[in-house]
């Protein structure tokens, strides 16, 4: 497996699927300029984050002149367990197959520093197909403006609930 965690205790976990839908409004930019925010819950395994990251490296590469950074927000820490197929039932919950992570709406999943607008956008629209969850490209000064345009509101409560 590509990305997993060093250490875990358990690799049967309980996954309590039900996904968060609140908004939350809070969430900055931390560390870049340019941002990648979800609209929508999602679901994503250790390869797919993989993919995205080895993906966003293009994005990064000359590092040592322009100080160009990437950052992606999470990391798989959830253990997905499952029976070979035509498996009796019984004898336990399965082999240990995938790690994923459960995210949230508004959460701020990658993050660019350094890139012109046009490259950023190019690259985040790119990151935003291999998703299958909806999201939304923001900029640092733009960040609180286009969360009032997305709620359709004028005042911005911190815990709107979807």
């Amino acid at each position: 497996m590509v990305l997993q965690p060093r250490k875990f205790k358990y690799k049967s976990r309980q996954k309590l699927r039900r996904v968060d839908r609140t908004l939350r409004l809070k969430r900055d930019l931390k560390f870049g300029q340019v941002c990648l925010m979800l609209t929508r819950p999602l679901l994503i395994n250790s390869k797919k984050m993989f993919r995205l990251k080895l993906f966003l490296k293009k994005a990064a590469r000359k590092t040592d002149k322009t100080q160009r950074k990437v950052w992606v927000n999470t990391f798989p820490h959830i253990p997905l367990t499952k029976k070979t197929v035509g498996s009796r039932m019984g004898k336990g919950k399965g082999k240990l197959s995938i790690w994923f992570n459960k995210l949230s709406t508004g959460t701020i999943l990658i993050e660019l520093k350094n890139l012109r607008k046009g490259r950023a956008t190019y690259f985040l629209k790119q990151a935003q197909n291999k998703l299958k969850s909806k999201s939304k490209i923001m900029f640092t000064s733009s960040c609180r403006e286009s969360v009032k345009l997305f709620l359709g509101r004028s005042s911005v409560s911190y815990h709107a609930i979807w």
